[in-house]
């Protein structure tokens, strides 16, 4: 973390913009695809199991769907996990289907534990092999665990992507990128950088986030205050889903205790879970329109090359 006694720090950005193209303010769906293994990494347990049998459940049940509800997402990947033929077959389908590939970075570190030439490995190598592997660009980042840095996102900037979407907009994510603060919409936070910041939605004074991971343990009605008070803000809202809300639950015996069960929605079934998903998008679909994360950088003015048009 970056103090803002370092860096000088920069004036804040614009506020919240509207769309016009769109019938009402915009919302895109986003999926991070963090396996069985990255969860538990995360978490320092061990995984006893022979596969990952979150992706394996998770994504197809995800992009059945994404299907049904006529949506096309952005998945988040780790690229190192496209050695595995399996992942790499179903997320070919997913591309065949229309969703868009974004960078979870090469292997799931979190990227403000890392010196420099790591950071970049995992932004540069991530993006490259998403193309070679799946015939498709990157163009945009989310850092694991939201953990980013202001070198990080100038890195990212510099590897050709058009967006981040790591940052909640708070106090504490400025002070990583030593901005003064940043906006609810989307917007550059570096004024001498055309990398976008797509952020994730405001949750305070909630204690959490409540994007659907969370909204899954704590009810919909934390999902619902969570939105009415982000709906103020007349921001885009990206609603940010993970492969356990769609999963089948993991076997019990494989898991390391009580807090493994609980942080992959494994004490909940895979039918109860999409049941409520749905209730979270309809609530969302009541007051945004759904679109592709490419429609709503072409709204926010950055064409498919990257660039920014008023640059």
């Amino acid at each position: 973390m970056r103090s803002l006694n370092g860096p000088t720090v920069e004036s804040s950005p614009p506020p919240a913009t509207a769309f016009p193209r769109f019938n009402q303010n915009a919302a895109t769906v986003h999926l991070d695809l963090d396996g069985t293994a990255q969860i538990c990494s995360a978490h320092g347990w061990e995984w006893k199991g022979s596969t990952d049998a979150i992706f394996d459940t998770g994504l197809p049940s995800a992009l059945d769907f994404f299907e049904q509800a006529r949506i096309h997402a952005t998945l988040f990947v780790i690229a190192g996990e496209l050695r595995d033929p399996r992942k790499r077959e179903l997320l070919r389908d997913a591309v065949a289907r229309g969703h868009e590939i974004a960078s979870h970075s090469l292997t799931h570190r979190k990227l403000t534990t890392l010196g420099r030439d790591e950071k970049r490995r995992e932004i540069f190598e991530s993006r490259e092999q998403i193309a070679a592997s799946l015939g498709a660009e990157a163009r945009g980042f989310r850092a694991p665990g939201f953990d980013i840095d202001r070198e990080s996102f100038e890195l990212l900037d510099d590897a050709g992507y058009a967006y981040d979407s790591s940052v909640f907009p708070t106090a504490p994510f400025a002070r990583r990128l030593g901005v003064g603060r940043l906006a609810d919409a989307p917007h550059p936070p570096l004024s001498d950088r055309r990398l976008l910041e797509l952020p994730l939605p405001a949750y305070r004074p909630l204690p959490t986030p409540f994007h659907p991971s969370y909204s899954l343990v704590l009810g919909m009605w934390y999902f619902r205050i969570g939105m009415h008070r982000f709906r103020r803000t007349g921001a885009p809202l990206v609603l940010l889903f993970h492969l356990t809300d769609f999963a089948d639950p993991l076997p019990r015996a494989q898991l390391p205790g009580w807090p493994a069960v609980f942080f992959t929605l494994s004490y909940l079934s895979r039918e109860r879970k999409i049941r409520r998903c749905q209730q979270m998008l309809d609530g969302v679909r009541r007051h945004y329109e759904v679109v592709s994360t490419t429609d709503l950088l072409d709204a926010q003015g950055v064409p498919r090359d990257g660039t920014r048009r008023d640059a």
